[in-house]
């Protein structure tokens, strides 16, 4: 069991969160058609970890579970039983890119705690202790052969591990759109910062305004994501799924609903193998998208958005849609240089 204490105090991140997944697709019933399946998984080794973390980073995890230590850092837990945790976690990241990769499936979503995209090579991070996507990254490679991955984060909060680890890599896209992180942990990921050479303009970060919607994701999809993406031609995409954009978030101040996580997922999943992974999200509602992003990647819509979308931009920041659009612009700016935006693409999907 990964303990949820954090400085003596129960965190958000805790077993809860799958429960509530797995109970809402058992009730709702998802496993009984035949178009979803369950893969079973082994443990990842320490040699899978390796691929991704120094050898004295995971020596000090390990420590620190062995020292009873309650925290790796300020904001990530550890207890006696994490490491067993951790490594069942990432064997099931590692399995739900073996499906896609070998084509025992279209696409997949790892239900999988604690998430992973703070951690860098050496350090941990919210809640965040192995970089996920990072090792799969590397054991496609290793395995599959696979050389180009676009890496998408929805996670209201920024990629910065997995921005630190790629930042170099040109046959690796990362795209990480977020809460302004000016307002947010981890308090970087910013429009500017678009990886390093031989890899400029391969990291793009989009700072959404608060009480960014599905309007504002729409459009950053149309003008930047999509042609992006398209352009790159990657031969999986590893998205970073995070529900803690949902206006329901107390930890965050998005307003994806229903509908824009559809979309999302649907966008990726009609035109690339997808392999989705669970990260964020500490709402009563996490169930409820897990469906949704199963439904996006079956390409079978069920659920209804019951939202009221008046009501819900009668609440927002009023500023929203204009300071939106400043960052937009701001945003194919800094890339115009790498990426030819205003020449049209087209994609095949299904």
């Amino acid at each position: 069991m990964h303990d949820p204490l954090l400085n003596g105090y129960p965190s958000p991140e805790n077993p809860s969160r799958l429960d509530r997944i797995l109970n809402y697709l058992s009730e709702k019933r998802y496993l009984d058609d035949g178009r979803c399946y369950l893969f079973r998984s082994e443990p990842a080794t320490i040699e899978d970890i390796l691929r991704v973390h120094t050898e004295e980073y995971v020596a000090s995890v390990t420590a620190s579970i062995q020292q009873s230590r309650k925290n790796l850092g300020k904001d990530t837990y550890l207890c006696e039983g994490s490491f067993d945790v951790l490594l069942q976690s990432v064997g099931a990241v590692l399995r739900a890119g073996e499906v896609v990769a070998n084509g025992a499936c279209d696409h997949s979503f790892a239900l999988v705690r604690p998430p992973g995209h703070h951690a860098g090579k050496n350090t941990s991070g919210g809640f965040c202790v192995f970089n996920n996507s990072a090792i799969l990254v590397h054991f496609l490679r290793d395995i599959f052969r696979i050389k180009r991955v676009a890496i998408l984060n929805i996670d209201a909060h920024a990629s910065d591990g997995t921005y630190g680890i790629f930042s170099a890599d040109p046959d690796v896209l990362c795209i990480s759109i977020h809460q302004d992180p000016s307002k947010i942990y981890p308090h970087t990921g910013f429009i500017k910062d678009i990886g390093i050479r031989p890899a400029l303009g391969f990291s793009i970060n989009m700072e959404m305004p608060l009480r960014s919607g599905n309007k504002e994701y729409g459009i950053l999809f149309e003008d930047v994501i999509e042609k992006v993406m398209i352009k790159f031609d990657p031969e999986i995409v590893i998205l970073e799924c995070g529900f803690d954009a949902y206006h329901k978030e107390s930890l965050s101040q998005l307003d994806l609903t229903i509908d824009g996580y559809y979309s999302i997922i649907d966008f990726l999943a009609s035109r690339w193998k997808v392999v989705c992974l669970l990260e964020g999200g500490y709402h009563e509602d996490i169930g409820l998208l897990a469906a949704i992003v199963l439904e996006g990647l079956m390409g079978r819509r069920t659920i209804k958005d019951e939202i009221d979308q008046i009501d819900l931009l009668a609440s927002r920041h009023v500023n929203t849609r204009k300071e939106f659009q400043e960052k937009l612009s701001r945003l194919k700016l800094i890339l115009s240089p790498y990426w030819d935006l205003d020449k049209p693409v087209s994609c095949q999907v299904r």
